[in-house]
């Protein structure tokens, strides 16, 4: 399978210990937050709405600090992308981030460059080795 490697059980541990990171009570307020109130279609909106020190820029701030991190990990290689992008929302939560995200990055470039490399490495994992039903798993 093009671009497919397979993870290791390292990478298993690695991506458990993500995961279980992420399980707090900070970061699932932040995520029911996103999946029930975030409605910004811009920057400009999203600090109109939750500006700074606000929780909505904190639960963003929370949001992004999961896919900087994970995007760090992917880009270094020391977590498998496929075992990754297999789990995670990133695809289905992009959509609505990007054109925030964009906008913050326009007043600091740098700002979550790695999870924005991460959400684009999605985009082409989506397309190149991610098959629905499962059928991209079958016969490695």
């Amino acid at each position: 399978m093009p671009g497919y490697k397979k993870p290791t059980f390292e990478d298993a541990q690695l991506l458990i210990k993500l995961v279980t990171l992420g399980f707090n009570e900070v970061n699932e307020e932040a995520m029911t937050w996103f999946e029930r109130d975030f409605r910004s279609k811009t920057w400009a909106d999203f600090k109109k709405t939750y500006p700074e020190g606000s929780p909505g820029m904190q639960y963003l701030g929370r949001i992004m600090a999961q896919y900087e991190l994970a995007g760090v990990l992917v880009s270094h290689g020391l977590l498998n992308e496929d075992l990754f992008f297999d789990m995670s929302p990133i695809g289905f939560n992009w959509g609505k981030l990007e054109p925030i995200v964009e906008g913050a990055r326009k007043e600091m470039p740098v700002l979550w460059e790695n999870a924005v490399w991460l959400a684009e490495r999605q985009k082409k994992w989506a397309k190149t080795v991610w098959k629905p039903n499962l059928a991209w798993k079958k016969e490695k």
